[in-house]
């Protein structure tokens, strides 16, 4: 019987074990979370840009290819098809309309001359007679990728 009775004692004398010390999990997994959240939301954003510009791209060729498949021996370009191109070109570009006092970005002043000529260009197809056709459409879709390629 006393040794049942120090059997139980052995067992009541077990100490729990020491507790693990401080750790800061919740605070890693707070910040792990956080860049996680803050890469994806980059990524979306980064895939947003480039999908506009991507799409405007996909949007021109459609277009020219549309517009040299009209007439084969004499490619050119009508007033709605300018004004497909100029709404193509300005959602591309995420500006509000292609208008004369659409300005360069500082990046592009070195082009100015080629804007303005792009511009009036532009304008002149959009305002002219329904039944007018002018045949400088390889120089305007030239131009409208330029556009979208080099705009900041």
């Amino acid at each position: 019987m006393e040794q049942s009775l120090q059997s139980v004692h052995g067992l009541l004398d077990i100490e729990p074990p020491a507790p693990p010390p401080g750790s800061n999990v919740p605070a890693v997994i707070s910040v792990f979370v956080l860049v996680i959240l803050l890469i994806t939301l980059a990524t979306f954003a980064v895939r947003h840009f480039n999908s506009c510009r991507a799409q405007a791209k996909r949007h021109l060729r459609r277009l020219l290819n549309r517009v040299e498949q009209q007439d084969t021996d004499d490619a050119t370009i009508n007033r709605d098809t300018a004004y497909r191109l100029a709404q193509i070109l300005s959602d591309g570009l995420a500006i509000n309309g292609i208008t004369a006092s659409t300005t360069l970005p500082p990046e592009l002043e070195l082009y100015h001359e080629r804007w303005q000529l792009f511009i009036n260009d532009l304008s002149l197809l959009r305002f002219a007679s329904s039944n007018s056709k002018i045949t400088n459409t390889k120089q305007m879709f030239d131009d409208a990728f330029f556009w979208l390629k080099h705009w900041p």
